[in-house]
Protein backbone atom coordinates (compact mmCIF):
# COMPACT_ATOMS: atom_id res chain seq x y z
CA UNK A 1 0.00 0.00 0.00
CA UNK A 2 1.52 3.25 -1.22
CA UNK A 3 1.81 5.92 1.78
CA UNK A 4 -1.06 8.74 1.99
CA UNK A 5 -0.48 12.44 1.27
CA UNK A 6 -2.55 15.00 4.00
CA UNK A 7 -2.98 18.44 4.23
CA UNK A 8 -3.69 19.54 7.81
CA UNK A 9 -5.54 22.41 7.71
CA UNK A 10 -5.53 24.22 11.00
CA UNK A 11 -8.56 26.66 12.45
CA UNK A 12 -9.46 29.74 13.13
CA UNK A 13 -6.68 31.24 15.34
CA UNK A 14 -4.54 28.62 15.43
CA UNK A 15 -1.94 27.74 13.53
CA UNK A 16 -0.10 24.19 12.30
CA UNK A 17 2.13 23.40 15.52
CA UNK A 18 -1.87 22.57 16.49
CA UNK A 19 -0.88 19.00 14.49
CA UNK A 20 2.17 18.10 15.63
CA UNK A 21 1.49 15.20 17.55
CA UNK A 22 -1.14 14.21 14.90
CA UNK A 23 1.77 14.79 12.61
CA UNK A 24 4.20 12.41 14.01
CA UNK A 25 1.45 9.51 14.43
CA UNK A 26 0.96 9.26 10.88
CA UNK A 27 4.11 9.65 9.60
CA UNK A 28 4.38 6.22 9.33
CA UNK A 29 2.02 6.15 6.55
CA UNK A 30 1.56 9.52 5.42
CA UNK A 31 3.25 12.43 4.29
CA UNK A 32 2.42 15.35 5.79
CA UNK A 33 1.60 19.03 4.62
CA UNK A 34 0.74 21.09 7.33
CA UNK A 35 1.02 24.99 6.17
CA UNK A 36 0.39 28.17 8.48
CA UNK A 37 -2.81 30.01 7.07
CA UNK A 38 -2.53 33.66 5.79
CA UNK A 39 -2.43 35.75 8.78
CA UNK A 40 -1.45 32.66 11.41
CA UNK A 41 1.35 31.77 12.51
CA UNK A 42 4.54 32.70 10.73
CA UNK A 43 1.81 33.33 7.72
CA UNK A 44 2.10 37.12 6.82
CA UNK A 45 -1.34 38.81 7.11
CA UNK A 46 -3.15 40.24 4.75
CA UNK A 47 -5.96 42.74 4.67
CA UNK A 48 -9.93 41.38 3.96
CA UNK A 49 -8.59 37.64 3.77
CA UNK A 50 -11.24 35.33 2.70
CA UNK A 51 -11.86 31.51 2.82
CA UNK A 52 -11.90 31.07 -0.53
CA UNK A 53 -8.72 33.33 -0.79
CA UNK A 54 -7.34 30.77 1.80
CA UNK A 55 -8.45 28.15 -0.35
CA UNK A 56 -6.54 28.81 -3.58
CA UNK A 57 -3.03 29.62 -1.32
CA UNK A 58 -3.32 25.84 -0.71
CA UNK A 59 -4.45 24.77 -4.05
CA UNK A 60 -0.90 26.15 -4.77
CA UNK A 61 0.65 24.11 -2.18
CA UNK A 62 -0.88 21.03 -3.11
CA UNK A 63 -0.88 21.24 -6.87
CA UNK A 64 2.34 19.12 -7.56
CA UNK A 65 2.49 15.66 -5.87
CA UNK A 66 -1.32 14.10 -6.55
CA UNK A 67 -4.11 14.74 -4.65
CA UNK A 68 -4.36 15.13 -0.88
CA UNK A 69 -6.79 14.01 1.96
CA UNK A 70 -7.67 17.72 3.28
CA UNK A 71 -8.40 17.67 7.07
CA UNK A 72 -9.28 20.95 8.41
CA UNK A 73 -10.31 21.84 11.64
CA UNK A 74 -13.12 24.38 12.12
CA UNK A 75 -12.52 26.74 10.12
CA UNK A 76 -9.93 24.81 8.54
CA UNK A 77 -13.22 23.07 7.89
CA UNK A 78 -14.66 25.66 6.06
CA UNK A 79 -11.24 25.99 3.91
CA UNK A 80 -11.06 22.44 2.94
CA UNK A 81 -14.42 22.41 1.64
CA UNK A 82 -13.89 25.19 -0.21
CA UNK A 83 -10.50 23.90 -1.98
CA UNK A 84 -12.22 20.68 -2.92
CA UNK A 85 -15.24 22.25 -4.70
CA UNK A 86 -13.02 24.80 -6.39
CA UNK A 87 -10.00 22.28 -6.91
CA UNK A 88 -11.75 18.62 -7.17
CA UNK A 89 -8.93 17.25 -8.95
CA UNK A 90 -6.41 18.27 -6.22
CA UNK A 91 -8.81 16.62 -3.40
CA UNK A 92 -9.25 12.72 -3.41
CA UNK A 93 -11.22 12.79 0.23
CA UNK A 94 -12.55 15.29 3.33
CA UNK A 95 -12.34 14.83 6.92
CA UNK A 96 -14.04 17.57 8.61
CA UNK A 97 -13.28 18.15 12.72
CA UNK A 98 -16.37 20.63 14.04
CA UNK A 99 -16.42 22.32 10.99
CA UNK A 100 -17.47 25.91 10.97
CA UNK A 101 -20.49 25.42 8.81
CA UNK A 102 -24.39 24.27 9.38
CA UNK A 103 -24.36 27.24 12.42
CA UNK A 104 -28.04 27.26 13.75
CA UNK A 105 -30.57 30.41 13.76
CA UNK A 106 -29.68 31.37 17.29
CA UNK A 107 -26.08 31.51 16.34
CA UNK A 108 -26.07 33.59 13.06
CA UNK A 109 -28.40 35.85 14.90
CA UNK A 110 -25.61 36.50 17.22
CA UNK A 111 -23.22 36.89 14.64
CA UNK A 112 -22.77 40.52 13.67
CA UNK A 113 -22.28 41.16 17.56
CA UNK A 114 -19.25 38.53 17.37
CA UNK A 115 -18.30 40.11 14.59
CA UNK A 116 -18.52 43.51 15.95
CA UNK A 117 -16.69 42.22 18.73
CA UNK A 118 -13.84 41.66 17.25
CA UNK A 119 -13.81 44.51 14.77
CA UNK A 120 -13.22 46.85 18.16
CA UNK A 121 -11.28 44.25 20.79
CA UNK A 122 -9.52 42.35 18.25
CA UNK A 123 -7.39 39.66 19.44
CA UNK A 124 -8.16 40.00 23.45
CA UNK A 125 -11.83 38.80 22.09
CA UNK A 126 -10.51 35.39 20.07
CA UNK A 127 -8.99 35.01 23.26
CA UNK A 128 -12.00 34.83 25.26
CA UNK A 129 -13.51 32.19 22.48
CA UNK A 130 -10.43 29.89 23.34
CA UNK A 131 -11.14 30.66 27.35
CA UNK A 132 -15.14 29.41 27.31
CA UNK A 133 -13.78 26.52 25.27
CA UNK A 134 -11.38 25.19 27.04
CA UNK A 135 -11.14 26.58 30.57
CA UNK A 136 -9.53 23.96 32.86
CA UNK A 137 -8.25 21.85 29.91
CA UNK A 138 -4.59 21.17 29.87
CA UNK A 139 -4.77 22.43 26.29
CA UNK A 140 -5.95 26.05 27.28
CA UNK A 141 -2.47 27.71 27.33
CA UNK A 142 -1.32 26.12 24.17
CA UNK A 143 -4.32 26.93 22.01
CA UNK A 144 -4.74 30.59 23.83
CA UNK A 145 -0.87 31.18 23.02
CA UNK A 146 -1.81 30.82 19.79
CA UNK A 147 -4.81 32.84 19.41
CA UNK A 148 -3.30 35.28 20.94
CA UNK A 149 -0.73 35.73 18.63
CA UNK A 150 -3.19 36.33 15.40
CA UNK A 151 -4.05 40.18 14.67
CA UNK A 152 -7.43 40.54 15.76
CA UNK A 153 -7.95 41.79 11.86
CA UNK A 154 -7.41 38.73 10.53
CA UNK A 155 -9.87 37.07 13.26
CA UNK A 156 -12.44 39.76 12.15
CA UNK A 157 -11.95 39.58 8.28
CA UNK A 158 -12.46 35.53 8.40
CA UNK A 159 -14.85 35.34 10.85
CA UNK A 160 -16.97 37.67 8.60
CA UNK A 161 -16.11 35.27 5.55
CA UNK A 162 -17.19 32.39 7.68
CA UNK A 163 -20.81 33.93 8.70
CA UNK A 164 -21.98 36.99 7.58
CA UNK A 165 -19.69 38.04 3.91
CA UNK A 166 -22.13 37.13 0.62
CA UNK A 167 -21.46 33.99 -0.75
CA UNK A 168 -20.42 32.50 3.17
CA UNK A 169 -21.72 28.73 3.76
CA UNK A 170 -21.57 29.18 7.85
CA UNK A 171 -25.07 29.47 8.10
CA UNK A 172 -27.71 26.20 8.12
CA UNK A 173 -28.77 27.38 4.34
CA UNK A 174 -25.83 28.61 2.90
CA UNK A 175 -24.59 25.22 4.03
CA UNK A 176 -27.40 22.93 2.88
CA UNK A 177 -27.23 25.15 -0.89
CA UNK A 178 -23.10 24.57 -1.18
CA UNK A 179 -22.58 21.08 -0.17
CA UNK A 180 -23.99 19.19 -3.58
CA UNK A 181 -20.71 20.91 -5.22
CA UNK A 182 -18.78 18.23 -2.72
CA UNK A 183 -17.90 15.43 -4.58
CA UNK A 184 -15.36 13.69 -2.43
CA UNK A 185 -15.66 11.38 0.40
CA UNK A 186 -16.33 13.28 3.26
CA UNK A 187 -15.61 12.01 7.03
CA UNK A 188 -16.90 14.68 9.44
CA UNK A 189 -16.28 14.21 12.90
CA UNK A 190 -18.09 16.32 15.82
CA UNK A 191 -17.88 16.67 19.25
CA UNK A 192 -21.75 17.24 19.95
CA UNK A 193 -24.91 15.22 18.92
CA UNK A 194 -27.02 18.09 17.48
CA UNK A 195 -24.54 19.47 14.91
CA UNK A 196 -24.12 15.90 13.66
CA UNK A 197 -27.71 15.67 13.42
CA UNK A 198 -27.67 18.88 11.06
CA UNK A 199 -25.01 16.95 8.92
CA UNK A 200 -26.87 13.75 9.00
CA UNK A 201 -29.79 15.71 6.97
CA UNK A 202 -27.72 16.26 4.01
CA UNK A 203 -26.99 13.76 1.00
CA UNK A 204 -23.01 12.93 0.93
CA UNK A 205 -21.01 11.13 -1.18
CA UNK A 206 -20.54 8.20 -1.47
CA UNK A 207 -18.05 6.61 1.07
CA UNK A 208 -18.89 9.63 3.65
CA UNK A 209 -19.55 9.30 7.11
CA UNK A 210 -20.81 10.89 10.58
CA UNK A 211 -18.85 10.33 13.68
CA UNK A 212 -19.69 11.65 17.33
CA UNK A 213 -17.19 11.80 20.14
CA UNK A 214 -19.54 13.05 22.84
CA UNK A 215 -17.92 15.16 26.03
CA UNK A 216 -14.83 16.02 23.44
CA UNK A 217 -14.20 19.71 23.35
CA UNK A 218 -14.02 21.98 20.17
CA UNK A 219 -10.73 20.84 19.56
CA UNK A 220 -11.02 16.97 19.64
CA UNK A 221 -8.08 15.91 17.38
CA UNK A 222 -5.84 17.81 20.20
CA UNK A 223 -7.29 16.51 23.04
CA UNK A 224 -6.89 12.70 21.69
CA UNK A 225 -4.28 12.97 19.13
CA UNK A 226 -3.44 8.93 19.18
CA UNK A 227 -7.54 7.94 18.74
CA UNK A 228 -7.33 11.11 15.74
CA UNK A 229 -4.74 9.30 13.93
CA UNK A 230 -6.22 6.09 14.17
CA UNK A 231 -9.21 7.10 12.59
CA UNK A 232 -6.71 8.70 9.68
CA UNK A 233 -5.66 5.21 9.45
CA UNK A 234 -9.51 3.56 9.11
CA UNK A 235 -10.21 5.86 6.78
CA UNK A 236 -7.31 5.53 4.48
CA UNK A 237 -7.60 1.55 4.60
CA UNK A 238 -11.62 2.11 3.71
CA UNK A 239 -10.57 3.96 0.60
CA UNK A 240 -8.04 0.86 -0.51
Amino acid sequence: MGRSRLLLVHGWGADRRSWDDIAELVAPWADVLAPDLAGHGEAPAASGLTIDQLADDLAELVADGGPVVAVGHSMGGQVVVSLAARYPELVQAIVVIDPAYGADEAEIAHSPDVLADLRRRGTEAGVEFVDRALAGNALHEEVRAQMSRTPGSVLADLFESMYLAPGSIGARAATRAFQPRLTQPCLSLYSTESAADFARSLTWPAGSAIEVWPGATHYLHQQYPRRFAELLRRQRLAER
